[in-house]
């Protein structure tokens, strides 16, 4: 048997029990006193010390009041049948000495059990007093390790905004000095694969495949040093409050629009909940565009072939809304997980590391927050919470 059960708390007897069990046992005694024969001595001797045990019981249930009122219960009902007999020798001294033991006994147990009752009540006091401090202590504990991690955080937070905005200012003065030369040399090759062209046929394959080659590595770093002037941009490119309100499916649409021909040629399938998404945040539609443009093509990037990306909103409150991007691709490694929001990481081959930093920088210019959920272990899943336009 457990030992559980075995120490299971009795349930107090009701006050209404306790009562028909003193009164039960006076009348069950008086009874027996006065239907036996008065010449059965020691049976009346034993008949009147039992008296003794309603008049104990009474005391300890009921303290002083109910032992004294007990033993003058028994006095009143066993009087008619002390009276027979009082002119025996010494008969009436003890008698009355057994009446008097019965209020002696009757008061001192209910003293005793009065005490105790208080001392156990000052214990129980004493002891919830002792567990309120208790919890108390582990909620204080519980709120200081949420306010320093919360503290970490914020400390943390703040290091990266000053390693982006030094790094942003630096972009945008770097992306602004090359792209000037970089679209001088897309002019002139642009030129000279025109004259390559007109002045020598035979030698036009070969000399135009080595423009293309430039074409495109000209075009690849224009889109970099975009991605850079992407992630310069300041506060200041915010705009003014009253634009910076946009409702998370309609850019949703308009953004999955922008990809329709991506996503065909890669086989990659789009999913959201059109009713579920119809909030409205406070960040404009072009940098929410911006938002979930690179968390999608992140997605695909990852995936490759084939799969799933899927938008959903996670929790929704008065304050901030809180939206998961996430896909069925490989997932992010671990040895890059906790810097994947920082420029120039990436986990692609080839990735410039800018797409998720411009997303982080957008979304901490507004108010909000981006991280990885660790747990989910079906791809990667990208939770950001923003601040409502009520808010």
């Amino acid at each position: 048997m457990p030992l559980t059960s075995v120490l299971r708390p009795v349930k107090p007897i009701p006050q209404w029990a306790r009562i028909t069990i003193v009164t039960g046992l006076i009348l069950l005694a008086t009874v027996l006193h006065y239907g036996i024969d008065l010449r059965a001595g020691a049976v009346h001797d034993v008949l009147t010390r039992s008296y003794y045990i309603p008049i104990v019981l009474a005391g300890l249930w009921f303290g002083i009041r109910g032992g004294f009122l007990a033993a003058l219960a028994v006095t009143i009902v066993f009087f008619p049948h002390a009276l027979h007999g009082w002119n025996a020798p010494y008969s009436f001294v003890f008698r009355f000495i057994e009446i008097l033991m019965y209020f002696v006994i009757g008061v001192l147990t209910g003293l005793m059990s009065t005490r105790t009752q208080t001392a156990l009540g000052a214990e129980r006091e004493a002891r919830m007093k002792w567990e309120r401090a208790l919890r108390e202590k582990e909620e204080a504990y519980e709120a200081l390790k949420r306010s320093t991690r919360e503290v970490f955080e914020l400390e943390e937070q703040v290091r990266r905004s000053d390693r982006l905005a030094a790094l942003g200012k630096l972009s945008a003065g770097l992306a602004h000095e090359i792209r000037n030369p970089l679209g001088s040399i897309k002019t002139a090759v642009e030129i000279l694969a025109d004259r390559v062209a007109h002045e020598n046929r035979q030698t036009n394959g070969e000399s135009g495949e080595l423009y293309s080659v430039v074409l495109e590595e000209t075009e690849r770093l224009d889109r970099t040093l975009t991605a850079f002037l992407d992630f310069a941009r300041s506060e200041r490119d915010l705009g003014d409050i009253e634009l910076r309100r946009a409702n998370i499916g309609a850019t949703l649409d308009k953004t999955v629009e922008l990809l329709r021909a991506q996503l065909g040629r890669s086989g990659v399938e789009m999913s959201w909940d059109e009713a579920d998404l119809d909030v409205e945040v406070a960040i404009s539609e072009s940098h929410l565009k911006q938002v979930l443009l690179n968390l999608i093509l992140n997605s695909m990037e990852a995936i490759g072939t084939g799969g799933n990306v899927r938008v959903k909103l996670v929790s929704q409150s008065p304050r901030e809304v809180c939206l998961a991007v996430e896909d069925d691709g490989p997932g992010i490694p671990a040895e890059v997980a906790d810097a994947i929001f920082d420029p120039f990481v990436s986990s692609k081959d080839g990735g410039t590391g800018l797409g998720l930093a411009v997303v982080a920088k957008l979304a901490y210019m507004h108010g909000g927050s981006i991280d990885i959920d660790g747990d989910y272990a079906d791809g990667a899943r990208f939770v950001m919470t923003l601040p409502t336009a009520s808010a």
